[in-house]
């Protein structure tokens, strides 16, 4: 079969650079999903993404779908004869629909018993013909945080769409996307290039707009906003530095389509500028990248990245100039003034800022974090209470500042560096900031104890206070990145070694939420636990637990991060030894033999055990007793699990030599109770009947 080759092209006005990495990677998927769906072969995929563009190229793919040939299944064939053995209406019309004569019909054997079927051949469509079908739901599907309508047209995309590119092997396909056919030409740069540019083949994509002044590569653009920054620092004369700063890297990367950079300079008495403020001036506002000396100390000069090489970069340069120095002097205004007022005295401002319309201003929410972290700290970091108290009543604080309003991303930063100023103690300045960590995912943690309590304790207060309006996600949607929070709950708790439990702190900040919980406390609180219960499995099969392992866990000890966590890592290395398949079926049965018959007590004499099986079993499950719980009290659950390992020996001979339904009902209920005082031991692991004993495990050391 002869391969062919792929390009294709949407052109449309700038699409925001926060877009674009994920459009492209959705494109990618969804596309290799659409082709091997559809039968079609291919060997490699490539994406490429820029501010007016999205693109893909396909080479190595068939030029057809293979023919094939699918058996149809038609109605039972009970009803498709009559007595005599004459085809009922049901047979002659499901050949009708077929297209075939009846003789052609077989009985096909299938779980639900015999069927009239038949066998057709189906030859395979164009790969021309396939990818009309496919290319514009693909376009239209692409997910974006927003869309946007125009024209007269019933369509909706991220931006206007003003091009659409789509060639394989040289020709054009008949297809249009959002009121736009589609042809053979792409477009340049909108300033250095604004021409048409002629492409036919993804292998030459990348030249030719390269030609016509775009970087469609991002890796390339990236490469190419790092040598210009460089230049321009080089071409100075003086020792300085980009600050590094990733993201924004990638953020203008997205931004351009040939950068060109310029070193701008402001006046040094902006200096006395916290770093903080003056560098999100730069970079949130304006996307510069902030400059230092040879020494690390910031510098007076920054530099922008421009997606037009102008004919005088100079004036240029004196444009960025005039936007900087304006918001420095904005900044500069707000910070003075800020200082005038004591973080402190600004409590009660908080009671004009909502929270939520449901849960009160910022100045209620205070006041439950501070006593949620009062309580905490008591459990956790007695020593610390002080210091997350003081930090409880200031950490919102900054909200009602000048500068948080101009630039929120600076909230508990702000709080830390007014606090800092006012003289209040460096932890509890930290805490102002860090309570708001981790800002994303794998992000940064606190560090001081206070900070990881107030943290906790303020993203407990926001979950449990959603839950109680009943509004936690329950789909795709988070706005509120509630999922982010309660994954940052569990790593702070892991971080700082917390033997808390979930259910006791949430069960408190639901409490302290008093009249404003709008649905039965016990409800908010099972719904609340499960959120969390959700995040923590994600977590663990992250760091490589089983989804069997962590459910097992799970069932017991979901509310305990710390031990659910130590807990199944544990039982993941014991699921790779040799004999543990085995070794579950065993606590299996002795779980489903509890679960038949129910708990029993022990008889106040074992002389009832007469049998050496049972006798063994008793002796090795006391001397196990004796030990286990301060085993788990120190979290040593790998210890603990080698000891419960041992058990299956005397377990397994409990089962060969003793009837556990013994007629004597005393006798009965005596083993059951025996069999339930082990099953105690297994749970302070995992239920184990959750455990997955479908597949031998990896031999690599025995159970």
């Amino acid at each position: 079969m002869t391969e062919s080759e792929f390009i294709l092209e949407l052109g449309t006005e700038e699409i925001p650079a926060s877009s674009l990495g994920l459009a492209a990677g959705f494109m990618k998927e969804r596309l290799e999903r659409d082709l091997k769906n559809a039968r079609l072969s291919f060997k490699k995929v490539e994406v490429w993404a820029g501010p007016r563009r999205l693109a893909l190229g396909v080479w190595g793919l068939s030029s057809k779908q293979p023919d094939v040939e699918e058996e149809v299944t038609g109605p039972p064939l009970s009803s498709a004869f009559d007595s005599v053995g004459n085809p009922t209406r049901a047979a002659t019309g499901f050949a009708r629909g077929q297209g075939v004569p009846i003789s052609e019909i077989f009985t096909l054997n299938t779980p639900k018993g015999p069927y009239l079927a038949v066998r057709r051949s189906l030859a395979g469509k164009p790969a021309g013909e396939i990818l009309t079908e496919i290319v514009p739901p693909l376009l239209s599907s692409i997910p974006f945080p927003r869309s946007m309508r125009w024209g007269a047209g019933d369509y909706s995309f991220v931006r206007p769409a003003h091009w659409l590119l789509a060639v394989l092997d040289g020709e054009a396909l008949p297809l249009s996307f959002a009121g736009v056919k589609a042809g053979k030409v792409s477009r340049g740069h909108r300033f250095l290039f604004p021409g048409e540019v002629l492409v036919t083949s993804p292998g030459e994509y990348r030249q030719r707009l390269k030609e016509s002044r775009v970087l469609v590569d991002f890796e390339s653009r990236r490469e190419a906003v790092e040598r210009e920054i460089e230049a321009v620092l080089k071409s100075s004369g003086a020792d300085l530095l980009a600050v590094s700063d990733p993201e924004l890297l990638d953020e203008v990367a997205n931004l351009v389509e040939e950068p060109a950079a310029v070193l701008g300079k402001f006046d040094a008495a902006f200096l006395d500028l916290p770093l903080a403020v003056s560098s999100t001036a730069m970079r949130e506002h304006q996307r510069y990248f902030p400059v230092t000396d040879g020494r690390g100390r910031q510098a007076p000069y920054f530099v922008a990245v421009n997606n037009t090489r102008a004919r005088d970069m100079d004036v240029v340069r004196r444009g960025h100039e005039r936007v900087l120095r304006a918001r420095l002097e904005d900044a500069r205004f707000y910070h003075e003034e800020d200082k005038k007022i004591p973080l402190s005295a600004r409590l009660d401002d908080l009671k004009d800022v909502v929270f939520h319309h449901s849960l009160g201003s910022y100045r209620d929410k205070v006041e439950r974090v501070r006593a949620l972290a009062s309580a905490l700290a008591s459990e956790a970091a007695p020593d610390r209470k002080a210091a997350a108290e003081r930090a409880a009543g200031l950490l919102k604080c900054d909200l009602v500042t000048g500068v948080v309003k101009e630039f929120p991303s600076l909230q508990g930063v702000m709080g830390k560096e007014y606090a800092l100023a006012e003289g209040e103690e460096p932890e509890t300045a930290e805490a102002i900031r860090e309570h708001y960590l981790p800002l994303r995912s794998g992000g940064e943690l606190p560090r001081t104890v206070a900070g990881a309590l107030l943290s906790v304790s303020d993203k407990l207060d926001t979950i449990c206070g959603l839950a109680s309006q009943g509004l936690l996600p329950t789909g795709s949607a988070d706005p509120l990145a509630l999922r982010r929070q309660a994954l940052g709950v569990i790593l702070i708790i892991l971080d700082q070694s917390w033997k808390i439990s979930l259910a006791d702190y949430a069960a408190k900040a639901l409490s302290f939420l008093g009249s404003l919980v709008k649905r039965p406390e016990r409800e908010a609180l099972q719904e609340t636990l499960k959120f969390f219960e959700a995040r923590l499995k994600f977590h663990l099969v992250g760091r490589g637990v089983s989804p069997d392992a962590a459910e097992a866990v799970l069932a017991l000890f979901s509310a305990e991060p710390l031990g659910a966590t130590q807990r199944s890592l544990a039982l993941e290395a014991l699921k790779k030894r040799e004999g543990f398949r085995d070794l579950a079926q065993t606590f299996k049965r002795v779980v489903n033999i509890i679960r038949k018959f129910g708990e029993k007590d022990f008889p106040r004499d074992d002389a009832v055990f007469a049998l050496e099986a049972e006798k063994n079993l008793l002796k090795s499950v006391a001397a196990l007793e004796e030990v286990s719980g301060e085993l788990a009290r120190e979290g040593k659950f790998k210890e603990l699990l080698d000891k419960i390992v041992l058990l299956r020996a005397p377990v397994d001979a409990f089962f060969d030599e003793v009837l556990v339904d013994d007629p004597d009902p005393e006798l009965k209920n005596a083993r059951i109770a025996l069999l339930n005082r082990a099953a105690n031991l297994f749970e302070l692991i995992a239920d184990f009947s959750k455990v997955s004993t479908a597949e031998a495990q990896p031999k690599n050391q025995p159970a």
